[in-house]
């Protein structure tokens, strides 16, 4: 049989042209955004990260998380398996208190580390000292680009080394009982109260009137740790450092926190409150006001099962201010595997929609650029009546970058400690400076 030319070549044509678009659409299909890739906030840099090219279903392996807020990752494991459901986490519980102990020792003895390591705010600082320690996260698809400026900092190591990933922004706040600021200073309105209290000054002197109009029975604070928490981190915050180089500068720095501290136990607006004492005043109506941080928005309900509609969150004195929270870093075990898995948990968990959904019910509120600017919530709170997450967000966007250097903990922890002691043994401002300076140079030989 033979065949005609033309009619040959046309075929052939034909031919090609199914197997072109054939391919075209199989490779259309094995790109589309999977599962784990939707409602995500892309890194931007490694574009086309292997979370990309594989199903969620094909990630394999183990990974273990140190944590010492169990509840809140529990439920952060039950929503990654929900995405991976074949990568297995080991979620190890360790007190608070315990936690920086632990890791150093292990790390000092070549023990086995977790693949997650969670740094808290109060020993952030040190675990961004560790040399060698953690993963470059630029390796693994992050960028320090993608978070907001008040943390650009705190995520890089002495080495320079983008190695921390903040799990949620504690933004200075202060709550209040709606009832009593009503009874005691004529307003329940945070914008109305900001601006009777515009200085720290101000406030702290608020005191002495609220214990003339309650006879005593109510206080402005819970106690000096409250207070100088909240001092030391809006000194910081706006600049008044630690240390200079090498060089302590907490006479002169942190001296006015003290100074204000002293002023509120002479005219009683510190309630001298401790342990149960102190965790009962949250619903017990005996303290107006309770500097911390935003993620007692998850805390409150808690404590005071009854409070619905009668608790509020004012703008400190002077705005707001970097309150910590807590950073989560990829320990470098020089596992690939084991790092792209660690690396996939703190995305599901802190750059996609679903994620954030479950950090916003705890109060965390997002260090990525993205969320904020699409204003990610939960919307209002029933318990307060308000959508605090968009107020934070609100507030985050004026806190200069914060810093933390690898003494901070013991810093603070000395600091805190003497203003405990002003209100138990009475001592003053000044030697509670004093007192502090002292023993910070008995724990580190390099501070002057």
């Amino acid at each position: 049989m033979k065949f005609n030319q033309r009619g040959f070549m046309v075929l052939m044509i034909l031919v090609l042209l199914t197997g072109v678009l054939a391919a075209c659409g199989g490779k259309s299909n094995n790109n589309g955004t999977s599962p784990a890739a939707a409602n995500t906030v892309s890194p931007s840099s490694n574009e086309g990260t292997v979370a990309e090219e594989k199903k969620p279903e094909d990630y394999k392996g183990e990974i273990t998380i140190w944590s010492f807020n169990n509840g809140y990752f529990e439920e952060r494991v039950a929503d990654f398996k929900t995405v991976y459901p074949n990568v297995k986490v080991n979620l190890v519980n360790i007190n608070w208190g315990d936690y920086l102990t632990k890791f150093e020792t292990t790390k000092a003895s070549g023990g086995e580390l977790p693949d997650v390591a969670i740094g808290e705010s109060y020993w952030w600082g040190k675990m961004l000292a560790f040399k060698d320690t953690f993963v470059d996260l630029n390796t693994l698809g992050f960028s320090k680009d993608d978070l907001v400026s008040s943390v650009s900092e705190v995520v890089v190591n002495q080495q320079g080394k983008f190695v921390a990933i903040p799990e949620g922004l504690g933004i200075g706040a202060i709550w209040y009982r709606k009832d009593l600021a009503k009874k005691y200073f004529g307003t329940d309105n945070s914008s109305e109260l900001s601006a009777k209290f515009p200085t720290w000054d101000e406030f702290i002197n608020a005191g002495e009137d609220l214990k003339q109009q309650s006879g005593g029975e109510v206080f402005l604070l819970s106690n000096s740790q409250d207070a100088v928490e909240a001092l030391l981190g809006s000194l910081k915050t706006n600049g008044k450092s630690y240390v200079n180089g090498n060089k302590l500068t907490i006479k002169e720095n942190s001296a006015p926190a003290f100074a204000l501290i002293e002023k509120a136990l002479k005219n009683g607006a510190i309630g001298k409150l401790d342990g149960p004492a102190a965790d009962a005043a949250w619903s017990n109506g005996k303290v107006v006001f309770f500097p911390s941080a935003g993620w007692r928005e998850s805390y409150i309900p808690t404590v005071d099962k009854e409070g619905s509609g009668q608790w509020g969150v004012m703008l400190p004195p002077g705005g707001s201010y970097f309150r910590g929270g807590s950073a989560e870093f990829i320990v470098d075990k020089k596992d690939p595997n084991k790092a792209e898995l660690a690396a996939l948990f703190i995305k599901q968990s802190l750059y996609t929609d679903q994620g954030m959904e479950l950090n916003n019910k705890h109060g965390n509120l997002s260090a990525l650029k993205a969320i904020q600017d699409r204003k990610q919530s939960n919307g209002v709170n029933p318990f307060y009546g308000e959508d605090l997450t968009l107020l934070f967000y609100d507030w985050s966007t004026k806190i200069p970058p914060a810093r933390y250097g690898p003494y901070d903990s013991v810093i603070e922890d000395a600091l805190k400690m003497q203003a405990n002691a002003m209100m138990k043994a009475n001592i003053s401002a000044d030697k509670a400076i004093d007192n502090a300076i002292s023993e910070i140079k008995q724990k580190t030989s390099d501070l002057q």
